[in-house]
């Protein structure tokens, strides 16, 4: 039986946007935007409109995967965590202790880090390495400027205002 669950998007936007999940059997069916948000009013863009077909693809990355040819072939083999985890550490150690820890920038850029997942775990990992800081992601940081811009400060406007605004 089909029922409708609330969620909202995780993507990289300052919006936020309440969504409408259509689950059978345990898998979201469809996905709408939610036309009671008060803000959003349904709306969907187009990242998210397609948000199940990434999700249930069969060419989904679920595993990590190591490169076994050349740079561009595109020949990969699957590895387990634990060789991953340690591949990663072994060249974030090598880096540091080469170049020093300020080699390593962070740059991230996923599309899932909004107000809900960013400054997670990876900020206070990087800041341990004593890596470089960078103003993550491009999308929110031109969220925020171009809303300054418009509305003044960032925390003085409640959303809800934002459509009343010349």
């Amino acid at each position: 039986m089909a029922e409708i669950r609330h969620s909202v998007c995780a993507l990289d936007c300052p919006d936020c946007c309440s969504l409408q999940v259509t689950v059978e059997n345990g898998c979201g069916t469809r996905l709408r935007g939610d036309p009671t948000h008060p803000i959003t009013r349904g709306f969907l863009c187009g990242k998210v409109a397609q948000y199940l077909e990434r999700e249930y693809s069969s060419d989904r990355l679920l595993y990590p995967r190591k490169r076994i040819g050349a740079k561009g072939e595109g020949r990969f083999e699957r590895i387990c965590w634990d060789e991953a985890l340690d591949t990663i550490a072994a060249r974030l150690k090598a880096v540091a202790a080469q170049f020093g820890p300020e080699a390593i920038l962070p740059y991230s850029y996923a599309g899932t880090m909004g107000y809900l997942n960013g400054s997670g775990m990876d900020r206070r990992f990087f800041h341990r390495l004593g890596a470089s800081r960078l103003d993550r992601t491009i999308c929110s940081a031109a969220g925020a400027a171009g809303s300054i811009a418009a509305l003044g400060a960032r925390y003085s406007t409640e959303p809800e205002q934002f459509r009343h605004s010349r």
